[in-house]
């Protein structure tokens, strides 16, 4: 007997989360249905976090249901960032903090998102840095011209390539997904 599908809530911050989000989710084998929302920034990401972990909770005797968390660490850094969701989990849930077998994936993007989207689509910007913010570089800006065929290379680009050096958040968060599959 097959597995049922992986029904998903993705939580994100803005555009940009949701250009990327939507091409990655429909291209991973594996998931149902996926319900995307939209939070406007990293704290209505926060805000939102204890009541969607409650609700997965609450359905727990439906084991394909999974929260994907996408928020940028922007100057908090990648384990600060994880920390901050765990504790908020634990805060702001009931049933305390995010358990092993929990399907409840946390993506941070570090500084932000547009650092993978630079990474992915630019050969030439690698490797990159992590702490830099590449919003106001040329990179960025060409690729921000057409969001739509940037989330699609990047999405392409996403699976681990050989000769390529990841940055730790992109293999962090890949190693994450795997909690929701």
């Amino acid at each position: 007997m097959s597995r049922p599908e992986v029904r998903l809530v993705v939580l994100y911050e803005d555009k940009v989360h949701d250009s990327f989000l939507r091409r990655l989710f429909k291209k991973r084998p594996g998931h149902g249905r996926v319900r995307f929302e939209k939070c406007v920034d990293s704290s209505g990401v926060l805000g939102r976090l204890g009541r969607e972990v409650d609700a997965l909770r609450s359905q727990k005797h439906q084991q394909n249901l999974g929260l994907v968390v996408v928020i940028d660490a922007d100057e908090k850094g990648l384990s600060q960032r994880v920390d901050e969701l765990e504790g908020r989990i634990e805060a702001d849930a009931r049933g305390g903090a995010r358990a092993a077998g929990e399907r409840i994936a946390f993506v941070v993007p570090a500084l932000e998102i547009e650092t993978w989207y630079v990474h992915l689509c630019v050969p030439s910007a690698r490797p990159v840095d992590e702490t830099r913010d590449y919003k106001a570089s040329p990179a960025w800006r060409e690729l921000e011209k057409d969001l739509s065929a940037a989330s699609r290379r990047a999405v392409d680009a996403w699976p681990p390539a050989p000769d390529r050096q990841d940055p730790p958040s992109l293999s962090a968060a890949r190693d994450e997904l795997k909690r929701v599959e």
